[in-house]
């Protein structure tokens, strides 16, 4: 029997009214890239976007896909799914939307001269994980703001994966997807100039727990 693997992609949509959202650009590349990889070796569930999940039929059609909306969606989607199949791997690269709003039930009428929204902070999903299955192997994302040097995402990351008891955590800068990428472990960091190594690299660690 395979080993379970949940893997997450793509952003979340936290709603404002009956018709808009609050969102962020991330297509659920990576996760579904990941899910393709890892699917001849483990029992790969991919929970994604709605772009995320029309990617995966285009580019991994033998992996199940599940849509999920908002932030709180996503984290009963995750919560159910880990415990349901506990002692897997998770690589949690979806882009959670840090704040939500009480949405209106209707919609904001149009041409106001001016419109404000009050946001509050929503949960952090990859704060529970480990509540929800002490025994999986957590990969974790952090994406750091595009003025950051490599030694404050470094450190940063390094945070994250204290915080969150992950085993790896996967850093980048937002506009350096492609040239500048970490790995980082209880042992070090891994530096690569290109996004596809450090891919590469990830899935190797990954496929030697099948």
């Amino acid at each position: 029997m395979k080993r379970p693997a949940l893997l997450t992609a793509g952003a979340t949509r936290n709603p404002i009214d009956a018709i808009r959202y609050l969102s962020a650009h991330a297509t659920g590349t990576t996760g579904v890239h990941l899910a393709a990889a890892l699917a001849d070796r483990f029992d790969v569930h991919l929970l994604g976007s709605a772009e995320a999940c029309l990617r995966a039929r285009l580019d991994a059609p033998a992996v199940p896909a599940t849509e999920y909306l908002g932030t709180r969606d996503l984290m009963a989607r995750m919560e159910a799914a880990l415990r349901a199949r506990p002692g897997g791997i998770l690589v949690h690269s979806a882009a959670v939307g840090d704040y939500e709003a009480v949405p209106s039930t209707t919609k904001i009428p149009s041409g106001q001269a001016e419109l404000v929204l009050r946001f509050t902070p929503g949960p952090k999903i990859i704060d529970h994980v480990r509540t929800w299955d002490p025994d999986i192997f957590l990969v974790s994302f952090k994406a750091g703001s595009p003025d950051w040097s490599e030694d404050r995402l470094e450190a940063v990351a390094r945070a994250q994966l204290e915080r969150t008891a992950s085993d790896v955590v996967f850093a980048n800068r937002i506009g350096a997807l492609g040239t500048s990428c970490m790995l980082l472990d209880a042992r070090g960091t891994a530096r690569f100039t290109a996004r596809a190594e450090a891919l590469a690299a990830l899935v190797e660690r990954l496929e030697a727990l099948a």
